[in-house]
């Protein structure tokens, strides 16, 4: 099992390197893909993807990311983590073809 180490990384590179694990995760042109985390307090949780076809726009399919994404979207949430606060339980990165990106976070009250 290969072990993922994001910690010295510089936050922008983990950015790049999520757009990237989801670009090489789908198998035809796309408008929109997203990657979505969920991750529990004891650091169990899972990562999923869906893309829409660039030929088939009403469409949504899934793809299977690769398995450092759940280590880049757990060490997104060790590093948003805010004393006294617990940390994000969901996240949602929505990628564009452009390059652009959209980050979401879900929070428990």
């Amino acid at each position: 099992m290969e072990v993922f180490d994001f910690s010295k990384m510089p936050i922008e590179d983990i950015y790049k390197l999520i757009g990237q694990s989801i670009v090489s995760a789908i198998p035809e042109a796309w408008k929109r893909a997203a990657a979505y985390a969920e991750i529990e307090e004891d650091d169990n949780g899972l990562t999923y993807g869906t893309y829409t076809p660039a030929i088939k726009p009403q469409e949504e399919r899934y793809f299977e990311p690769a398995d450092e994404l759940y280590f880049l979207f757990d060490e997104l949430r060790r590093r948003f983590r805010q004393p006294g606060q617990a940390p994000w339980v969901k996240a949602r990165f929505t990628l564009y073809p452009d390059g652009h990106f959209d980050l979401d976070f879900t929070y428990l009250p």
